[in-house]
């Protein structure tokens, strides 16, 4: 597959175009297959495009980006584990204790098996997964 960036004639409406080769666009243009989405032209050309080089998976940009998303978690992390409680196993129980007032609403996070977590769906009881595996004991 190639990509061209195209440019219709008549309106100078940018679009994309998806073609199996180099030859399939120069035959689909000779017969004016290609229209303009904007105003249905057949007049049509290719622009100016940059290749699509691909990078090394270990550029350095990526492997900032990493960091960074790492960072954020770390950090989230410290502030959940600071200002909420950890229920462990008991997080089911504990959090359908507080949508059904048997006990204070506090910020709680813990365990539970994708079973559960639906289960909480159902009952219109929010969750977030947390985008780490816990480092607690259990209750």
């Amino acid at each position: 597959m190639i990509v061209y960036n195209l440019i219709c004639k008549i309106c100078s409406v940018e679009f994309e175009g998806w073609f199996e080769s180099a030859k399939e666009f120069d035959r689909q243009k000779r017969k004016r297959i290609i229209n303009c989405p904007s105003c249905n032209s057949t007049f049509i050309k290719k622009s100016l495009m940059a290749p699509n080089l691909p990078t090394k998976n270990n550029s350095k940009k990526e492997i900032k980006i990493k960091k960074t998303v790492m960072n954020n978690i770390n950090k989230y992390k410290k502030i959940i584990e600071k200002n909420f409680e950890y229920v462990g196993d008991k997080f089911t129980e504990e959090a359908k204790k507080m949508k059904y007032g048997e006990k204070e609403e506090i910020p709680i996070y813990g365990e539970a098996t994708i079973e559960q977590t639906k289960e909480l769906a159902e009952e219109e009881i929010n969750v977030v997964p947390l985008p780490w595996v816990s480092t607690k004991k259990t209750n």
